[in-house]
């Protein structure tokens, strides 16, 4: 596999730049019970934990809780990701027969109960396994407690669980780290953050993926791409495969990727509900400016939908930096990445 390809990095020669970031990955599943992977999307969490997990050669069940519907999600949702993830793993008919309310055929597995006591006795069969619940947050929208759930397996089973999540505020939440009313208070954990490459490494990242590829590292083109994808690996590689593929001009992918990213952005805002277009329209004010006060956009949101209560708009401002589309610092708020702005601009 070569840096340029888009699926999920497995093996660390495949995998650039984040040793360090990989050894306090398999330091802390050597050493605890929970770990928590954190950073933006598109950042190379999965990556990270597919290549620590290869690494450390244990057995694992990855839960991609982006795929559960829309909405509330309900514990049988859960249930059937679950289902249709241990199908995958060949050890899973072995470790799983004799469990109550299992079915184990010739070629699949059934749960044919329904319930969170189904859940428990799934996990307790996981002994010395690794669960990985991907895009964590997700399950904010689940009606029944599953941190409690996470509680229960952290106190009393021998499984090891790896959360990890793109809206990285809204990560922090769902565990309710400060909350001593929590089920998860006082569990300890781990936590690895993902982050960008600097200027140079990603200058790194793209001559040695284009030399991979057979081809002809376009230098103008090069910087021009680090300058629109600003370090995020994922980008990067987006660029890269895209490039050696079809020789398309980095304007040309910087767009389609913006429309990606805005894409994106949308199906998180529905969970706002009758809220979204607020949501929206902070976005479009602070694209339009480098740094937007938070006055600047208190004027330009009521100049365009009418008063929006003060509450409101710093809910809002903080749901948007937690959900990792904006940032604030000293100044105000500016959007996070360039293609996000590039896509809010033209595409919002």
């Amino acid at each position: 596999m070569t840096y340029f390809s888009p699926e999920p990095k497995h093996r660390r020669e495949d995998f650039f730049d984040m040793d360090r970031e990989l050894q306090e990955f398999l330091v802390a599943m050597r050493g605890g019970k929970l770990v928590v992977v954190s950073g933006f999307r598109r950042y190379g969490k999965t990556s990270l934990i597919l290549t620590g997990l290869n690494e450390a050669a244990v057995d694992y069940v990855f839960l991609d809780c982006r795929l559960l519907p829309s909405g509330a999600i309900a514990l049988d949702d859960l249930r059937d990701l679950l289902e249709a993830e241990l199908n995958k793993r060949s050890w899973a008919r072995r470790v799983l027969r004799g469990v109550e309310g299992i079915s184990i055929g010739d070629v699949s597995i059934r749960f044919r109960e329904k319930g969170q006591d189904l859940l428990i006795r799934i996990l307790e069969r996981l002994k010395d396994k690794v669960l990985v619940i991907d895009e964590a947050q997700e399950l904010r929208r689940l009606r029944a407690r599953f941190d409690s759930l996470l509680a229960y397996a952290y106190d009393h089973l021998d499984v090891k669980v790896v959360l990890s999540g793109s809206y990285v505020g809204l990560l922090h939440r769902f565990l309710r780290e400060d909350d001593t009313e929590a089920p998860l208070f006082g569990r300890a954990y781990t936590e690895v953050k993902v982050g960008r490459l600097d200027r140079e490494k990603g200058r790194e990242f793209l001559m040695e993926g284009f030399r991979q590829e057979g081809a002809q590292a376009p230098r103008e083109e090069i910087e021009r791409a680090l300058d629109k994808f600003d370090g995020v690996i994922g980008w990067l590689t987006h660029f890269g495969f895209a490039s050696t593929k079809s020789g398309e001009p980095v304007a040309s992918i910087f767009d389609k990727a913006s429309r990606l990213a805005v894409s994106e952005v949308t199906h998180a805002l529905k969970m706002y509900g009758v809220g979204e277009r607020r949501y929206k329209e902070v976005l479009r004010i602070i694209a339009s400016l480098e740094t937007a006060t938070w006055s600047e956009v208190k004027r330009g949101v009521e100049a365009r939908l009418g008063r929006t209560p003060n509450n409101a708009l710093s809910r809002i401002l903080r749901n948007l930096v937690d959900l990792g589309f904006i940032e604030k610092d000293g100044e105000g708020y500016r959007v996070s990445e360039p293609v996000l702005k590039n896509g809010i601009s033209k595409f919002l």
